[in-house]
């Protein structure tokens, strides 16, 4: 019964030992499978990104000089242009009547 119970054991070893090492081979190539789908997302992405900067760019190329000055008025760079400006959008607003619509 003991060399009876013994093969039993090597049997059952050999399956789960086989098993295991299946469990792993299928991890693994999800694993794998993941990161080049991940990589491929990850592509295009960068590729749409890309698009709508070019998009973006070719708008925006005649509007650099209004744009840049714009941003320069909203962050502050030459404090006495953005004052005057803040002052004369406020006078605009305060001149325009409550009712009137644009």
């Amino acid at each position: 019964m003991a060399s009876g119970g013994g093969g039993g054991n090597t049997g059952a070893g050999g399956g789960p030992g086989m098993g295991l090492s299946l469990g792993l081979g299928l991890g693994l190539s999800l694993g794998m499978s993941e990161a080049t789908s991940e990589a491929e997302e990850e592509a295009a992405t960068a590729e749409a990104g890309g698009r709508l900067a070019t998009t973006l760019w070719l708008r925006l190329r005649g509007w650099e000089a209004v744009l840049a000055t714009a941003q320069r008025l909203l962050v502050w760079e030459k404090p006495l242009h953005s004052l005057v400006t803040a002052a004369a959008l406020n006078g605009l607003f305060c001149i325009i009547p409550r009712g009137a619509t644009l």
